[in-house]
């Protein structure tokens, strides 16, 4: 269980894990990591809380919310912002799954890649700014929760899209029904501990995400990859921190 942890955050993040190196991961472990998404999601929440705590009485808001959004993406290394560029470029710049599976691999970051990129950051940070503005600081907490989670649940049963393999393959083919059913009832302890009201929007905002992008993924390209699941933590990432921005100022 231990392992299965410290290979989710040394995974997805950059902090580092105590008495724990890497090595030679099994794939049966990379698979488990899945089940402590969320518990990394509430790390890097819960990282991104502080600076909202202790900045806020100094700092205007949309400088924090800045701030803040840079702090996430250099957390993640920008895994998961790597990730929506490529399929934001393979989406709209290939005609057919080969060609954008190739387009995806290319190290180049396109004009689509980009524009998904610079709209996304634009849009979170705004949605941060909205949300320091009210004082209810808990979507920070529980949107990184909530779209990891939606990692876990596209990745559940979907096809790999590369026949050759790929970084994410080893994650997907050993995938469980009790690594999602363990990813969930994590997600569902810590909204309730955190806000539970939050439950009610959160949850099928991120349900929704997942069948739409799991859907797309597989018309561009025939299946999922390590890049859809990095463009699913984004997009639903962004969806959330929207949603709570708005209904906190209604």
């Amino acid at each position: 269980m231990w392992k299965s942890f410290a290979t989710a955050l040394t995974f997805l993040t950059v902090i580092p894990v105590p008495f724990y190196s890497p090595g030679t991961v099994s794939p049966t472990t990379l698979a488990r990591s899945f089940s402590f998404f969320p518990i990394v999601g509430l790390t890097l929440g819960l990282c991104c809380l502080a600076p909202a705590l202790l900045l806020s009485p100094t700092m205007p808001p949309l400088l924090l919310a800045v701030s803040i959004t840079a702090f996430m993406a250099g957390l993640t290394r920008a895994l998961h912002l790597d990730g929506l560029a490529d399929l934001a470029d393979a989406a709209w710049g290939g005609y057919c799954p080969q060609r954008r599976l190739e387009i995806m691999k290319d190290s180049r970051t396109g004009a689509f890649g980009v524009i998904a990129l610079v709209l996304v950051i634009f849009v979170k940070a705004a949605a941060i700014d909205a949300i320091l503005r009210t004082g209810s600081l808990f979507p920070l907490v529980l949107a990184p929760v909530f779209s990891r989670w939606a990692m876990a649940a596209t990745a559940y049963r979907s096809p790999y899209a590369r026949p050759e393999g790929g970084l994410g393959k080893p994650f997907l083919e050993h995938m469980a029904a009790t690594h999602l059913l363990t990813a969930s009832l994590l997600t569902l302890i810590i909204a309730l501990l955190v806000h539970p009201a939050s439950l009610l929007i959160f949850t099928p905002l991120t349900a929704g995400s997942v069948v739409l992008l799991r859907f797309l993924s597989s018309r561009w390209l025939g299946g999922i990859t390590g890049d859809v699941l990095g463009a699913v933590n984004e997009l639903t990432e962004a969806v959330l921190l929207c949603a709570a921005a708005s209904m906190a100022w209604q």
